[in-house]
């Protein structure tokens, strides 16, 4: 065949071989040694690339490799149609271009259409692939390898130009479901964090919180880079950097969250302590309104705050709290301090009527001793009225503005109010004004503001203001209007018992009294003995009765009359004793005086005409005696009662003494 053809005359003499290299191999029978012939092929098949045994492929870098005969034909008859002329070496460089070009997308498109590939870059974003990073290598690596050896006959230049553009394609195929799976991955780790840092919490691990988050943040980066590994994927220059940067924010992230979240927390929970320590004296205090009462509240909320900031650094002791964090809590704790202070204050504002008369009756109603008043004659009702108004208009200063911890009274709020409601209270009690509280008046007036006509406090920031001038003129005549009718009805009820006090016993009463006790009266007329005894118990009980005031105890209530009255017995009756005692010496001693002095007896009977009396010294001495004792015993249980104080205006009148009745008395 070779001898047959026609040829240059340069290779006239030339054998086949020296242009083709021929060779021969047998195949077993395809149906009868078919396990042979399968064998067979797959090394001859071996044969016909570069790394098998006994290679039948022949490499050349100036020639181009058969399949592409056809396409280099064509080209070279379109360049020398276009331009005239064929540059060979510019001719390859084109086909190795446009055959790289083709063999780069058929990998390409051998690597997306593959059923494997799919099915990984399908899942890779809803689960975790088990070995994603060796898959994705083998892949990568057979499209890298088919086009080694497909491009391997073409240019070198060319060649690998086209390689590194296929690498790069084939990563940026792969660098999507590579970092679905590093998110999943990242994703995984966080929730398994935030259940062992939760975990942790629950373990009351919270008193080391920065040290536990810390050692959790490195173990799960730890674990992060030792599970990275079956992701990544060899051959490409993809890595978990980025992915494993994203998963410590994330971790910083949380960990701050669950802190902010703690310390809110225990923030509020510290809040809601202070509130209750700060409502409990301040509700207290703005029901007794003292006079310090501004700095009593001001006290009350320092001392709230900085207990409560100490608990609160107690219970955030290991969250590694910044200063500007501690700082910033204090002051939030300060903040709800005043916010709580200033509601109880707007609050006794706004009912400021229901407290200035909660203290009208306090002061009215009640005694020093804090038991209700039951308004007894000698009780100054208009005096009492007087000054608990005024304790009123006090309330209705303190709560007219808000005050600093150091006011001490007297500024122009207060004088405003106090000018505002004298005229009402001196013009409630008759004759209680003079000359130095009207002097007193005159000077502070010229020294305040006029509040009939006043809109606003003088010198005083909105934000401070409780109680407008309007309001507190409004609030002092509905509570003159209430108080009012306090001071009438405990009016009536002491002219009712003024009245009760005056009623004797009724005339059936006393002639009930002659029947029934007429039988006693003749046993008693019939026995002295009887008499005097009867006389002597009278004498004991009213001495006892007068000692015991048993009328102002019983005043304040049966049960509590009846305790005080036995708690008293019996240092009374030592008392009755000791007297009654004493009284018998004395006229014991005055007998024996008279038998042993006869004389001295006899001219002080001749005296008694002179003075007008026919009774003896005896008797007169001793109705003297029992005069003076019925006095000592009166001014005893008025004394007891509260009798004789500046605030009722009533005065005891002494009864007079003289000489001669004081020598009666010691005769007798």
């Amino acid at each position: 065949m070779w001898d047959t053809i026609s040829k240059p005359p340069q290779y006239a003499n030339s054998k086949i071989h020296d242009f083709f290299e021929v060779k021969y191999t047998a195949l077993p029978h395809y149906e009868d040694k078919y396990e042979d012939f399968i064998a067979d092929t797959v090394v001859l098949r071996r044969r016909f690339t570069q790394e098998g045994d006994g290679s039948l492929l022949r490499a050349g870098d100036d020639k181009l490799p058969a399949d592409s005969l056809v396409l280099s034909t064509k080209q070279i008859w379109d360049v020398i149609k276009s331009q005239k002329d064929l540059n060979l070496p510019a001719h390859k460089v084109m086909v190795a271009n446009i055959r790289c070009n083709e063999i780069k997308l058929d990998q390409l498109r051998n690597l997306t259409s593959d059923q494997a590939w799919q099915s990984m870059a399908q899942d890779s974003s809803s689960r975790l692939i088990r070995d994603f990073g060796r898959h994705s290598a083998a892949l990568v690596d057979s499209c890298m390898k088919g086009y080694e050896v497909e491009a391997m006959y073409f240019d070198s230049n060319v060649r690998t130009e086209h390689q590194a553009d296929l690498q790069a394609k084939l990563t940026a195929t792969v660098s999507g479901p590579f970092k679905a799976q590093l998110n999943l991955l990242v994703a995984e780790l966080m929730v398994k964090f935030d259940k062992d840092f939760r975990l942790a919490i629950l373990d009351n691990l919270l008193g080391a919180f920065a040290a536990t988050a810390e050692k959790m943040s490195r173990d799960t980066l730890a674990a992060f880079d030792e599970r990275v590994q079956e992701f990544l994927v060899t051959g490409t220059d993809l890595t978990a950097d980025e992915a494993r940067d994203k998963l410590a924010v994330e971790l910083h992230e949380h960990i701050e969250r669950c802190k902010h979240l703690a310390t809110k927390e225990a923030l509020h929970a510290i809040e809601g302590e202070l509130t209750k320590i700060i409502a409990v004296p301040a509700v207290e205090l703005l029901q007794t309104f003292p006079q310090n009462l501004w700095s009593k509240l001001d006290s009350v909320r320092k001392q709230a705050t900085a207990s409560s900031s100490r608990d609160l650094q107690q219970r955030l002791s290991g969250y590694a709290l910044t200063a500007e964090e501690q700082k910033s809590l204090v002051s939030k704790l300060a903040a709800a301090a005043d916010k709580k202070l200033g509601d109880l204050l707007q609050e006794a504002a706004l009912t400021r009527v229901a407290k200035m008369r909660d203290v009208f009756n306090n002061r009215f109603q009640l005694d020093e001793h804090g038991t209700p008043r039951t308004w007894r004659p000698k009780d100054n009702i208009p005096q009492l009225a007087r000054q608990a108004r005024r304790e009123a208009a006090r309330v209705l200063a303190l709560l007219a503005v808000k005050r600093s911890a150091d006011y001490a009274g007297g500024d122009a709020v207060e004088t405003a109010i106090m000018n505002m409601v004298k005229k009402d209270i001196d013009d409630a009690v008759p004759g209680s004004s003079n000359s130095s509280t009207a002097a007193d008046c005159g000077s502070s007036s010229r020294d305040s503001f006029e509040l009939a006509t006043a809109t606003h406090w003088p010198d005083v920031k909105q934000e401070r203001v409780l109680i407008a001038p309007h309001e507190a003129r409004l609030a002092w005549r509905e509570f003159m209007s209430a108080s009012a009718l306090s001071v009438q009805q405990a009016q009536m009820t002491q002219q009712a018992n003024l009245m009760a006090g005056k009623r004797s016993a009724p005339i059936w009463a006393l002639l009930a009294i002659v029947f029934l006790g007429w039988n006693e009266f003749m046993v008693v007329l019939w026995n002295p003995l009887y008499l005097i005894i009867g006389a002597v118990l009278f004498i004991l009980g009213r001495q006892m009765y007068g000692e015991l005031d048993v009328d102002a105890e019983l005043q304040r209530g049966p049960i509590m009359g009846l305790i005080n009255i036995y708690h008293k017995l019996g240092g009374v009756l030592h008392k009755v004793a000791v007297q009654n005692v004493e009284a018998a010496q004395h006229l014991g001693g005055a007998l024996v005086e008279m038998v042993q002095n006869p004389q001295h007896h006899d001219g002080g009977r001749e005296q008694a005409p002179h003075s007008g009396n026919t009774s003896t010294p005896l008797q007169d001495g001793a109705v003297v005696h029992h005069q003076q004792r019925m006095q000592h015993q009166s001014a005893a249980g008025l004394k007891q009662r509260g009798a004789g104080s500046g605030q009722d205006g009533m005065q005891m009148t002494q009864l007079p003494h003289d000489d001669g009745v004081l020598d009666n008395e010691k005769d007798a």
